[in-house]
């Protein structure tokens, strides 16, 4: 999973460049980034369940700033 996990970050990391130029739409960035997001939500989630605590959740509008 943790290769997975490398190149899905890989691919929103490029996703987030290229929506900040301009090159890309918020529309196709979301598309690119949010494959990445939701596995680190998940993990997340798994994480303070763990612990009893809240979530630190991710964003995308908040990634891509």
């Amino acid at each position: 999973m943790k290769a997975e996990v490398v190149e899905l970050k890989q691919r929103a990391e490029q996703g987030r460049y290229l929506y900040q130029i301009g090159e890309i739409s918020q529309k196709e960035a979301k598309t690119r980034v949010m494959p990445y997001i939701n596995a680190v939500n998940s993990k997340a989630k798994e994480i303070a369940n763990k612990y009893n605590m809240r979530p630190k959740m991710v964003a995308f509008k908040s990634f891509v700033r």
